[in-house]
């Protein structure tokens, strides 16, 4: 499948395309030194992962359908359970390897579309961030429904919108909390052409009529889940604990402190340094200027983004929840607040490598994984990766939940 881009005019950049297509050479390395070896660690350190697995053999091989969680990952399962018969944990986490390298170029591609200075720096951000690192190395659909939306989101602006409406049909169908934020591209894109044109256009309800197309799509890929469900809406509750873990103080401390857990402590004192200098020189310089299809990703990309942080705040469960909000705020950060300073993108780069090595702590969850409260903690803690890398060990000869379940706890 071919897909055409959308021509959207950048702003002058201080590098040339040719110098930034050039910069794009060290990334394959920086790909392939830092990925690459993490997919021959087995199947990956969520048990997710291994429900997946079950399921997959449960419903295909056994045909006694279940899923791994709600809402149902039937499609997932139903990608994962031919690549696992046939290559095991090594082939599953390759496919998701190569999910990876397309968001990258994609990250890529768009960065030079938007005109900004260092798409190279700010696609090795996203690389190095420990979510993207995780999920690019294990059998997880994290990436897998992202290219997806973000292809997606690309075919709106370029008014292929049948096109649309199947990859983000297919995206939602992968991963199904990705739900929300899709819809959120869709009213953006609604809301832009309505804005801008003053008036609901053929455009703006044909947008409509692509959303909905993708929304009935994925619905009908979640027709197991109601059945299994008793015919009732009940596979659609969240699997997210007691009442007393989501007061509305602890929702807001977990949503600051999960959310943290994305780039890291020190990346996000960075990007705050980065926004205070924007704010001071952004009046010395011109703005980014851009044609409609410009405006219009950008708009869509900060729908998206809104639309994640928004999910995130009523499911502040799992950072890796916030890997499309770390794409596009990344993206938008390349034409706004890193489009100044060369340096402040190389420590921020720096920063988030740093984290997955090495976790300055803060604050601790009095007790994790099911907190009621935390308390003021100052100390360094082993990295996300490197933590992620040590359970991936103890687990690598897992190959279903049961074995998960025991070693997880050695």
């Amino acid at each position: 499948m071919v897909i055409r881009e959308a021509t959207v005019a950048t702003s002058a950049t201080d590098d040339s395309t040719e110098a930034a297509r050039k910069s794009l050479s060290w990334l394959p390395v920086l790909l392939l030194l830092v990925l690459l070896p993490l997919c021959f660690l087995g199947y990956g350190s969520d048990n997710d992962t291994y429900g997946v697995l079950d399921c997959g053999i449960s419903t295909w091989h056994n045909h006694i359908p279940r899923t791994s969680r709600n809402p149902g990952y039937w499609t997932y399962e139903a990608l994962i359970y031919p690549l696992s018969t046939l290559g095991g944990s090594i082939l599953c986490n390759l496919a998701s390897y190569l999910m990876a390298i397309l968001v990258a170029w994609r990250f890529w591609k768009l960065s030079l579309r938007l005109g900004a200075r260092f798409p190279a720096l700010l696609t090795a951000c996203l690389i190095v961030t420990p979510g993207f690192i995780i999920a690019a190395t294990s059998t997880d659909d994290y990436l897998w429904s992202l290219l997806l939306m973000v292809l997606g989101t690309e075919m709106i602006v370029a008014d292929r919108l049948i096109l649309a409406a199947l990859l983000s049909g297919v995206a939602m169908a992968i991963r199904g909390g990705n739900g929300p934020i899709v819809g959120c591209g869709f009213l953006a894109a609604i809301a832009y052409e309505t804005y801008t044109n003053k008036r609901i256009t053929p455009r703006a309800i044909k947008i409509a009529v692509s959303g909905l197309v993708a929304a009935l799509m994925a619905a009908a890929t979640f027709y197991p889940s109601y059945r299994l469900a008793g015919n009732s809406m009940g596979f659609t509750a969240a699997m997210d604990g007691p009442p007393e873990l989501w007061t509305p103080l602890l929702r807001v401390g977990k949503f600051f402190y999960k959310g943290s857990v994305a780039v890291g402590p020190i990346a996000l004192l960075v990007i705050l340094v980065a926004a205070v200098v924007y704010l001071r020189e952004r009046r010395k310089r011109p703005a980014p200027s851009f044609d409609s299809k410009g405006r219009e990703l950008v708009f869509l990309c900060l729908g998206l983004l809104v639309g994640n942080l928004a999910l995130f705040f009523r499911y502040p469960i799992e950072f890796y929840y916030l890997i499309p909000a770390t794409f596009f705020f990344l993206l938008l950060g390349g034409i706004s607040i890193f489009g100044f300073s060369r340096r402040l993108a190389v420590v921020l780069l720096v920063s988030i490598l740093s984290f997955d090595f090495v976790w300055p702590i803060f604050v601790r969850p009095n007790i994790p994984g099911r907190s009621t409260g935390a308390y003021l903690h100052f100390g360094l803690g082993r990295g996300i990766v490197l933590m992620d890398t040590r359970d991936r060990i103890k687990v690598r000869a897992c190959h279903d939940s049961d074995c998960f379940n025991v070693r997880s706890r050695q």
